[in-house]
């Protein structure tokens, strides 16, 4: 496989509804060959638990996400086209505002919960919208990365904390780029 995905799943009702879709949108929407990788330990610290994961695969390619986060059609082809072995591929990530919204991201609400989430209105608007994508990094997760150099640099730098009180995919997205990586 070109890609693993990788999954912290915390075990809670409305993270499992989230996940199964979540899942299902792995399924209907990934076009490239994949492994899927999905550890419900959680509420151990995520980033512990991806750090993990990524020991446990071959794939050139690790994805980062979480089991709310629902892809869509053909999400893998761009940035498995964007891949290189010194970058960083970030993901647009589109909220529906129940929290802030970060520059990074597009403000649309498709729904606040698993069952109000309208998959159909969302993989329409995906594929009619290229223009409501954001410039930038985009957001930390989901991201592909290579990942012989995300074990090269040690992964999630956990000693400095646990989530959500320290963003250590922010630390590592800025090792990455001071070892001369790109995002």
């Amino acid at each position: 496989s070109a890609l693993a995905i990788l999954i912290a799943h915390k075990h809670e009702p409305a993270n499992d509804a989230a996940l199964a879709l979540a899942l299902d949108c792995i399924v209907r929407n990934t076009r490239a060959d994949y492994e899927l990788l999905v550890d419900s330990t959680t509420p151990d610290c995520p980033y512990r638990v991806w750090n993990r994961l990524v020991r446990q695969t071959v794939a050139p390619y690790v994805l980062f996400t979480n089991s709310d986060v629902f892809l869509a059609p053909g999400w893998d082809v761009p940035m498995l086209e964007s891949a290189q072995t010194d970058r960083i591929v970030s993901n647009v990530v589109v909220e529906p505002g129940a929290i802030g919204v970060n520059e990074r991201n597009v403000h649309k609400n498709f729904g606040m919960t698993p069952e109000s989430f309208d998959r159909t209105a969302f993989e329409a608007w995906v594929a009619s919208s290229p223009d409501a994508i954001p410039g930038g990094e985009g957001w930390f997760m989901p991201s592909l990365h290579p990942r012989e150099r995300f074990v090269a640099l040690n992964g999630f730098d956990t000693s400095l904390g646990q989530f959500p009180d320290v963003p250590l995919d922010e630390d590592y997205w800025n090792r990455w780029k001071d070892e001369g990586g790109h995002v």
